[in-house]
């Protein structure tokens, strides 16, 4: 087996510096939108931690991971919750679906019905000779 040429990486020299332009465009751009809008752009500061020389420190240690344990129980709670719902209008949209097919099975077999008594309906024609 014959092996694939490698495709070149070469590139003229005006496309790369017109990318590398565009690149700049952009971060000038990004650093203009960051000026007019700082709210949007600012990093949310680290949470320090706290001290060893707090007192109570382990109590308050205990509180926050009490409180992240039920905000996750609440959270699951709610997906729960949700997926009931979702399940429950899953369920009533299938039924609808099927209530709607039988009308419309209902109707196509009556539109039948009445084509079949139309046709029976036509006087046959006879041939003269």
């Amino acid at each position: 087996m014959v092996p694939k040429k490698v495709k070149s990486k070469r590139v003229r020299t005006a496309h790369k510096h017109r990318i590398l332009g565009r690149i700049r465009d952009h971060h000038r751009k990004e650093r203009r939108a960051a000026r007019k809008n700082p709210g949007k752009h600012n990093k949310t500061k680290k949470d320090p931690g706290i001290p060893n020389e707090w007192p109570f420190k382990e109590e308050l240690l205990n509180e926050i991971q009490a409180q992240k344990n039920e905000a996750e129980e609440e959270k699951l709670r709610n997906k729960q919750v949700q997926q009931a719902e979702r399940a429950k209008a899953k369920k009533a949209a299938k039924k609808a679906e099927i209530a709607e097919n039988i009308a419309a099975a209902k109707a196509a077999a009556a539109a039948a019905a009445r084509a079949a008594v139309v046709v029976d309906k036509k006087p046959k024609k006879t041939s003269k000779k």
